[in-house]
């Protein structure tokens, strides 16, 4: 699908490189000695072609990591392969098919149609994917795990559903996230890997981030994860219904999310997706991070994991978008990005597919905040570009840093 844009464009720099050679090459013949300037004409030359050459080297990466149509297309055939396997191995009629034997569960729950409400109860991102048909599919009354009950469907992600449950155990209300393993080539790697990557998001204590009380595999292929339940709205419906949000909200909903970054930072745990769609604002502009740590646990070996996960490119790092290693310091930008979104209304970049956008985030010098909106305090103004910086060794050095600005 993407092949043939990048093959033309390296025939087109191997082409350019053929020409400057040859051309280099009868220059040198005709003249013997180089005359003055030639020599760093040469190397601004080679260093514009190097520049050229990694974009392209990262074009590939790029498009896999951030086109939604391939990875809808990839979510589907992954749930049909399931499917198909799991009809091959059970015999019709066994009780086993459903979820804890509940006969209700062998009907599919219905899909949320365009009418259905699903904003105002949140604790998991909710994909742009339709929703998946595999077997994380839950029904009200089904009991997973012999504890929890679900009572109705919160939203869909991209590998996953979130319930709200009745925790029998403890008697409480909890947010059921279900992901299927069918997403990993090894199944039984991303189970130890969602095992690790949970319990270390379990260390994270703060009021400004979502509590996980339980994880485990409810069954082969099927694993959950157990949180405090958290009714509101998303930080993106909030900018999409309010608009430009007014400069104290702004300032109170980025003090509570450098607050809940910092204490995950300190317990070791890298967000590698934080976005507007997964910061919960509750009542009196209560604030909780959400899907912390669980990003790199829930992609399969091999796999980039900025797309298959991630969903959008507009807060992503230059070195996530190339597909390197994010630590701290990546989540420093996206925590940049989304306050540029909050505070001007738009991400720092745009573009007219996602590609653009992430060869901006690689390239581009997104305007300061305070350009587009001149009451954006100025240290916060200055602290949102330093965040931005394409160089991580360039960025705030913590979240506590980038909240010093935002109160300043």
């Amino acid at each position: 699908m993407f092949g043939s844009p990048v093959v033309i464009v390296k025939e087109i720099l191997a082409h350019r490189e053929r020409r400057q050679k040859l051309q280099l090459g009868q220059t040198m013949a005709a003249q013997k000695a180089l005359p003055p300037g030639t020599v760093e004409e040469i190397a601004a030359l080679k260093a514009e072609r190097k520049l050229l050459l990694e974009r392209v080297e990262n074009l590939e990466a790029i498009v896999c990591g951030v086109d939604f149509e391939l990875n809808q297309k990839l979510s589907k055939l992954i749930d049909e392969q399931r499917l198909l396997a799991e009809s091959a191995v059970r015999p019709a009629g066994n009780p086993a098919a459903t979820p804890a034997g509940n006969p209700a569960a062998a009907t599919p729950s219905p899909t949320p149609g365009p009418n259905t409400k699903l904003a105002t109860d949140r604790t998991a991102t909710i994909g742009t994917r339709a929703p998946s048909t595999s077997a994380q599919t839950l029904a009200p009354g089904d009991v997973l795990a012999n504890r929890y009950r679900v009572e109705r469907l919160l939203g869909r992600g991209g590998m996953g559903a979130v319930y709200l449950a009745h925790d029998e155990v403890l008697d409480d209300t909890v947010a059921l996230k279900v992901i299927a393993a069918a997403f990993a080539a090894d199944e039984a790697s991303l189970v130890e890997r969602f095992r690790r990557e949970a319990a270390s998001a379990r260390k994270v204590s703060s009021p400004s981030v979502i509590r996980i009380h339980d994880l485990g595999e409810a069954r082969p292929g099927l694993l959950y994860l157990s949180m405090e339940y958290f009714p509101g709205r998303t930080l993106a419906e909030v900018i999409t219904s309010r608009g430009l949000v007014p400069i104290s909200d702004c300032i109170d909903y980025l003090q509570q999310i450098c607050t809940g970054l910092a204490a995950a930072h300190d317990a070791g745990v890298i967000h590698r997706d934080l976005k507007p769609q997964n910061v919960l604002v509750g009542e009196r502009n209560a604030v909780k991070l959400i899907d912390f740590g669980l990003a790199k646990a829930t992609t399969g070996a091999g796999l980039t994991g900025t797309g298959m996960l991630l969903g959008t490119p507009h807060y992503m790092s230059p070195e996530q978008v190339r597909g390197k290693n994010v630590d701290a310091s990546s989540d420093i930008y996206a925590l940049g990005a989304l306050a540029y979104h909050l505070l001007c209304g738009r991400p720092p970049f745009a573009g007219d597919n996602v590609i653009a956008v992430g060869f901006a985030h690689c390239t581009e010098i997104a305007p300061s905040p305070r350009s587009l909106r001149p009451d954006v305090p100025e240290a916060l103004d200055a602290m949102v570009v330093k965040a931005l910086a394409k160089q991580p060794g360039d960025r705030p050095r913590s979240a506590l840093e980038f909240k010093a600005a935002v109160v300043a």
